[in-house]
């Protein structure tokens, strides 16, 4: 036996050395070791496989103990089973409680939205949404998001139609001046006239709401009953001995609401029949 074969050390010297491994090939192991190797290779039976680390042979100890942390926190917690049946409402209640409900709907915490400067903010809806949130066992985080997202699309909704508004006021002013020239301001004055002297309040919100308003041929319509209004002798029927004071005083408001700046300021173009028709008003309510 060569030296190269023999032991090295003073235990191992004159004991043949085992022949060398070839690359690519594990040392021989017997039946127990061959067990503990096959061990180590598989993931333990106590350790779930999404905890193994395949490529470390080894248990992710770590999250292992998360894992247990968590479900040791959920264990804990009071455990309240979905209600099966619509009108178990004693279970139902049970279940908006651990869910997160609060005790009243004033508990509910709502960010108010920037608002429109033309867009008043509603209190009383914020109070129903408050109340329909409770009765329908929303959490504080769900009810936050869903007014939230309502008060948003009402706000956009709220921006298109003022948008639409202001551009059918535009063209109808337009179509307006096109067609009564320099008569337009009296023309619209004697038509807010008349309608504010033959309109009750839901035509005035009919007019409001479905865009009408803004519909010249609407308008055309109500310049022709302010124009037979404004005339002396349409004028002077309108105050006979039948009218009642309160009529005429509501009148003689009206009108001088209507016709500020024409009886107030002489230079105005109008100013001279609108002093005429006041005058008219006037006496017909306290006499000569």
């Amino acid at each position: 036996m060569s030296e190269a074969a023999a032991g090295s050390t003073l235990l191992t010297t004159g004991i043949p050395a085992a022949p060398p491994a070839v690359a690519g090939n594990p040392a021989p192991v017997d039946g127990a070791d061959a067990a503990i190797q096959g061990a180590i290779d598989a993931p333990p039976e106590w350790a779930p496989p999404k905890f193994w680390d395949a490529e470390k042979k080894t248990v992710r100890s770590e999250d292992l103990g998360k894992a247990y942390q968590n479900l040791e926190k959920l264990l804990g917690r009071e455990k309240v089973p979905v209600p099966t049946a619509d009108d178990d409402e004693e279970g139902w209640q049970r279940w908006y409680a651990a869910s997160g409900r609060p005790e009243a709907p004033d508990k509910y915490e709502f960010k108010r939205p920037e608002l429109p400067a033309d867009m008043p903010y509603d209190e009383e809806l914020e109070k129903s949404f408050k109340t329909f949130a409770h009765v329908n066992g929303l959490n504080k985080k769900q009810a936050a998001a869903l007014y939230e997202g309502y008060a948003k699309t009402q706000m956009d909704r709220h921006v298109a139609y003022s948008t639409h508004q202001k551009q059918a006021v535009a063209q109808a002013e337009t179509a307006l001046r096109r067609e009564y020239g320099n008569q337009y301001e009296q023309a619209v004055g004697q038509a807010k006239s008349a309608l504010a002297q033959y309109a009750d309040p839901e035509y005035l919100q009919f007019l409001e709401q479905s865009g009408q308003g803004n519909d010249p041929r609407v308008i055309r319509a109500w310049i022709k009953v302010g124009k037979e209004m404004s005339g002396d002798t349409k004028l002077k029927g309108t105050v006979q001995q039948t009218a009642q004071p309160a009529d005429l005083d509501t009148a003689i408001s009206n009108f001088r609401s209507q016709h500020t700046e024409a009886l107030f300021k002489k230079d105005h173009p109008d100013h001279d029949r609108r002093v005429k028709e006041y005058n008219k008003l006037f006496e017909a309510r306290f006499g000569a």
